[in-house]
């Protein structure tokens, strides 16, 4: 399924699925940055700080939140970098199963 970062933003509001007490930025590179904020519970386009910062690029992360691309394997051969905390990096796959 492709969806724009708009949609996927819509979808996380409309699930209320976050990660409790901690906020997770996702950086796109040239493509921006999302900022999940499981304190606030709130998401939006955001550069703020964050707990984790996850760069990767906006197809990879489509990719991932599809199910089409394995979370370890995109963070072993590079294509995922997580700076800062990991813990609320690794639950973001219950993120991706709950807004599908």
């Amino acid at each position: 399924m492709d969806f724009t970062q708009d949609q996927f933003i819509a979808k996380v509001i409309k699930s209320d699925v976050y990660v409790a007490g901690s906020k997770i930025k996702f950086d796109f590179g040239e493509e921006g940055t999302i900022l999940l904020d499981g304190i606030s519970r709130k998401v939006e386009r955001d550069d703020g700080e964050a707990d984790s910062v996850i760069s990767l690029s906006w197809g990879d992360f489509k990719a991932l939140a599809n199910g089409q691309l394995n979370p370890m394997t995109a963070f072993m051969t590079g294509r995922v970098k997580v700076k800062g905390a990991m813990t609320p990096a690794m639950q973001l796959k219950q993120i991706f199963q709950n807004i599908r």
